[in-house]
């Protein structure tokens, strides 16, 4: 992918996710939809898939309106570190607003490109990105950017959707007619291949007819 094409995507998808961000209540409800119902189950299952625990240091990429921040705050506690990293300033503001309606004192915030992932020298223990990395448009590089930024042995998990498989897949031009142009997914990208080829490693769960997965690795010790 050119430069140029990389900020034509980016740009599109500013657009989609300053509007969600403008609209954070609408947004989280349609959780359900999206999740078949699952959203509680699933989120948490990615977030606890990485093992983190009371004080950890840990990085959600694509962190939106802070979603899952509760499920990383109830494994990390008082004593652990969150940082929140996404593109759109929107999405950043409604999370600032979560986070203060929380008390939450251990978030920090930070805008900027995944491909880039610009987040400090202070290595991670995990790094969760839900729903992200088929939307990132230069997304080998941010996997590349999510492994150098993890501690030998930190554990990245990354929670995305597929198209149906089996007798279902006549449900997928539908599927593809909401979600490519109201989230800019990507549905086309093999994410558990690409995870592997970055890692070295990857094992997968998968939930909801195969619809949805969590992918886990883990960055080799050095």
């Amino acid at each position: 992918m050119s430069d140029d094409q990389a900020q034509q995507q980016l740009g599109t998808v500013k657009r989609i996710y300053a509007h969600w961000g403008r609209h954070p209540r609408v947004y989280a409800a349609q959780d359900w939809f999206t999740f078949l119902g699952r959203p509680h189950v699933i989120r948490r299952r990615a977030v606890g898939a990485t093992g983190m625990g009371p004080g950890a240091r840990v990085l959600e990429v694509a962190c939106g309106t802070g979603r899952n921040f509760r499920y990383i705050e109830d494994r990390i506690g008082p004593e652990g570190q969150l940082v929140g990293f996404d593109y759109t300033s929107e999405m950043l503001d409604a999370a600032r607003e979560l986070t203060r309606q929380r008390g939450w004192q251990n978030v920090a915030l930070i805008q900027g490109d995944a491909a880039e992932l610009e987040v400090g020298d202070e290595p991670f223990d995990a790094v969760v990105s839900i729903l992200s990395m088929s939307v990132i448009p230069q997304h080998i590089r941010a996997l590349e950017r999510c492994r150098e930024v993890l501690r030998p042995g930190g554990v990245l998990s990354i929670c995305d959707a597929r198209l149906l498989p089996g007798r279902l897949r006549a449900l997928n031009p539908l599927i593809r007619a909401i979600f490519v142009p109201t989230t800019g997914w990507r549905p086309d990208r093999d994410l558990v291949t690409d995870i592997r080829r970055v890692f070295g490693n990857v094992s997968v769960e998968s939930y909801n007819l195969g619809s949805f997965f969590v992918a886990t690795a883990t960055r080799d010790p050095e």
